[in-house]
Order: C-alpha cells, then structure tokens, then sequence
C-alpha cells in the first residue's frame, strides 16, 4: 500500500517517521520516533476530520491499562490533523484470528475478551460508546490487550439513547439499531458478542457477498450458535440479540459470564443419569436444541418490519430485472410492456409474501393456501388485464338477452378469461409459500424458477402474450427468494433403528 509520507520524512515537528503500519477510510498511521527517542504512533487524519478529531479529544485524558493512550493532537505546516498515540508492537487480534482458522484456544480468547471488556467498560463509565469495535482496533502486547482506534467515539451520557446523523463503524460488527440511528452502549456489546463468536469459531457470525446483505442479516437472521463451544452458546447468543433490551446490560456482565464459563465451581450440576430403553439411543441435548432460549423472538412490529423490507426490496429487485431486460430485449419489447411486466412481478412477489408471512407460524393445509394462491392469481390476472387498457364496459340499457351479447362482445370475454386463466393456474400450479419460508432447505435455488418458467411455457394455451407472463413468473420465483430471510433448518434429527437379534 502507498503512503503519502516516506521513511525518514518529518511532517511533524518533533517526530521522525520511521515506516508506514496502516491505512484506512480515517486516515493513515506510521511509527515513528519523537526527537527524544519515544516511539510512538502519528495518525493523520483524513476522511471525516470533524469525526474523527471530535471522537480523539472526547478520549485523549482518558487513561487505562488496556487503552492505547493518546498523547496529544497537533497540526502540521500544511494544516493536516495528526494524533500522537502509544505505540504497539504486538499484532492485532485479526491476525491472530487468521492464524487460528478454526477458533482461538479457550484460555486465549478469555484473555483478549476480558482486556477488551475492561477497556470499553471503563469508556462506557466516562460516557463513550466506541462504535467500531473490530479484531484490527484490538492489540497485545507483552501480555496486556489493548483497545484502540477511538476515531468514531461518540459522548453518549448515562444510558440515554442519541439520534446520530450517519451510520458508522465495520458492517461485520453492526448492531442492528444502529441502521435507525438511535442506539446507546449495547452496540458495543453487540459487537464484542461478534468478536468472541469470531475469535471462538474463526469466522463471523454473518458474512455475505455486499454490504448491504450482511446488513440485512443482522437485522433479519439469527445467528448459527451451532458451531460455537456448547458453553458458549447461551452467553454468545444473549450478547447478539436483535432487541438492545435482551443483551448483557454491561460489558462487566458478559465478561464474568465469559469467565464463569470454564470454571468448575460454577458449573452447573449434570443432570442424573438414566438408564436408557433397549435399542434405543439416549436423547442427547444438542447446542442447535438450546438455540430458542437465545434466539430472538420474532414479535409481531418485527415480522411486520420484516415483511415491508422485503417487499420494498422486491420492488428494487423488479425494476433491476425491467432494466436487464431493456437491455437485452430492447428490440422486441416495447417501453409499455417493459413498464407492465414491472408492475406484475412487483404484484406477484407481494401476492406471495404477505400470505407467507401470515402462514409463516403454523404449517396449514397445502391445498388451501392453493385455493388463497388461486384468488390472488386471479386478482393479478385482472391487473394484467388493466394495464393493457382494459376496462369494464356495461349495456347502457339493462341486462336482457341482447345487451349480454354486447357486454360480451364490448369486454372481449375470451380474452379476459385467457388473461385471468393465466395467472390463476400460475399461482395455483406452485406452492409459492414455500419460497418465502424462512427454514427453507437453501438460501436461494434455480429448481422453484425452472419451475415457475417450465408453467409460465405451459400456459400458453390460454394466453396469446407468452414472453411476459412467463418472464414475470420466473423473475418472481427468484425476487421472492432473494428478499426473504432466511435461517439455516435445523439438523434432521437421527432415525432410530431397529435392532434385529439372532
């Protein structure tokens, strides 16, 4: 990575810079030597100067053992910011992670999550909230854990919640309140649960492929417990959860839990043993059976929530679709039929969330909710039938034999039928539901959309339009997967056998 400043140079008066250690969106940091000798840290601030120097000066009469201390703030010729900082040699807790691909040994996690709670713990008494706690902010050295990076540090007095003006910090370690802006010191906690998840697995608990998914999972999906230490799931699982309220109330709390773990004057007591049936096997207790004691719980203003996020992401999803296919299909497809197969996948994915949200707690009957797909298809039928300026015109003098005539030939009845036919075996042929339910056995697959399109092919018969309503089918099979949250089923559970004797 290229430095702005090379070794040897003296931007700032008193210091000579030695090499450069890092570069980030804040500015860049070098070692460097004071006139007198004393190593130290010169970080110039960069982006977000206001940010930054604001969150230093909050924090630099702040002393304890396992901060990183600041020592002053100065200027240089050219009115660059620069912050003078302990120096540490010692390497951050992410390259010790990376070293540890499966997970840090107990003893040597404990040790580097108790420096860090003891570290934010005595920020949050003084009133900050770091706000981006991250295994690169989190350093060793000869022993002692230290915390450092306070650029983003924000004066949060007591526990009074702040409305802030921009979301900050490192998307792996996000609480999800602070996508709302309101939130107080249990996003640090949140994120020191995400860092112990991740210094015990060698993972973090939500990865993904953007920013904006790995979001979504920390507003949306509860996190795999599963492949933590049986120990530790209750502890982990309480200092994640969605709801601030359900969280450890202070980062003392979660380290004495995280101490007590491995403790045996603590530990509880196992339960009597039970001398098993014949041929069959004892029921052993899982770490995913524990999962719905700390997993959040779902309330209704959530679901909901959920729900309006996911149909405003398919409404995303859809217009990216209209446009792909603009311009791809741009010499057969006029703007009006780019426009209405917009406004039908749109339909389509609301028509198939809504009711899979509501049939999302209880299994139900597969035939009725058919008959539900069926209406609704139908009302998407009549939509499609509007958007090609259809309208509903009457006999203008009374029904009798003749006028019944008119008013069929006035409304083009086939022609409805065929439109309204279309849609309403479409959405009875498919069990939708199934794309949206959360326990689903993949994230996304291509066999519901091969399906969809193979019955969008097959409709043609009672319709005379076939690219759009086939295109609207399949691009919804796949919209609705997308935007549906989605949580790892549980393990199926070991089918017991029969033992034959001799």
């Amino acid at each position: 990575m290229k430095f702005t400043y090379n070794s040897g140079q003296r931007p700032l008066d008193g210091y000579t810079l030695k090499r450069g250690i890092g570069r980030g969106g804040f500015g860049e940091v070098y070692y460097a030597l004071s006139d007198g000798g004393k190593e130290v840290a010169l970080k110039l601030v960069r982006g977000n100067q206001d940010v930054e120097l604001r969150g230093m000066a909050q924090c630099l009469n702040l002393k304890h053992p396992n901060l990183v201390s600041l020592h002053d703030m100065r200027n240089d010729a050219q009115g660059d910011h620069w912050v003078v900082m302990e120096y540490i040699a010692g390497d951050p807790l992410g390259v010790v992670i990376g070293k540890h691909p499966q997970g840090l040994p107990i003893e040597l996690a404990q040790q580097w999550f108790v420096g860090l709670a003891k570290a934010v713990g005595y920020l949050h008494e003084n009133g900050i909230v770091h706000r981006d706690l991250k295994p690169a902010n989190i350093f060793i050295e000869n022993g002692m854990v230290k915390v450092g990076d306070y650029g983003l540090s924000k004066f949060i007095a007591g526990s009074h919640r702040t409305a802030q003006t921009q979301s900050v910090g490192t998307v792996h370690y996000m609480a999800p309140e602070i996508s709302t802006g309101n939130y107080n010191r249990q996003i640090d906690i949140y994120a020191a649960g995400v860092i112990l998840f991740e210094m015990l697995t060698g993972r973090v608990p939500f990865d993904g492929e953007s920013a904006g998914e790995i979001l979504m999972k920390h507003l949306t999906a509860p996190p795999d417990l599963t492949k933590l230490p049986p120990a530790y799931v209750n502890v982990v699982g309480k200092a994640l959860a969605k709801n601030p309220a359900h969280r450890f109330a202070t980062l003392a709390e979660m380290a004495k839990a995280v101490e007590d773990v491995e403790r045996p004057e603590t530990a509880v007591a196992p339960e009597p043993y039970v001398e098993p049936a014949p041929a069959i096997a004892p029921a052993v207790q899982t770490p995913a059976e524990s999962l719905p004691s700390v997993l959040p719980v779902r309330t209704f203003q959530g679901q909901v929530a959920e729900l309006c996020g996911s149909m405003v992401l398919s409404v995303i999803m859809a217009g990216l679709g209209s446009l792909l296919w603009a311009s791809v299909g741009s010499n057969t497809a006029s703007t009006n039929d780019l426009l209405a197969s917009f406004y039908l996948t749109v339909a389509t994915c609301w028509a198939v969330l809504i009711p899979a949200k509501l049939w999302s707690q209880n299994k139900g009957d597969s035939w009725s909710r058919r008959l539900v797909m069926l209406a609704l298809g139908i009302g998407v039928g009549f939509g499609a039938l509007w958007l090609d300026g259809w309208t509903p015109r009457l006999p203008t003098h009374g029904f009798n034999r003749h006028t019944a005539a008119e008013f069929a030939g006035n409304n083009n009845i086939p022609n409805m039928a065929g439109y309204i036919s279309y849609y309403a075996l479409g959405f009875f042929a498919l069990r939708w539901w199934k794309l949206a339910e959360r326990r689903r056995s993949h994230r996304f697959s291509f066999a519901p959309i091969m399906a969809a399109g193979f019955w969008g092919m097959a409709l043609l018969m009672v319709w005379n339009e076939p690219w759009r309503g086939t295109l609207v089918l399949a691009t919804s099979a796949a919209i609705v997967q997308l935007v549906s949250p989605w949580q790892q089923p549980p393990p199926k559970a070991a089918r017991r056998v029969r033992l034959r004797y001799a």
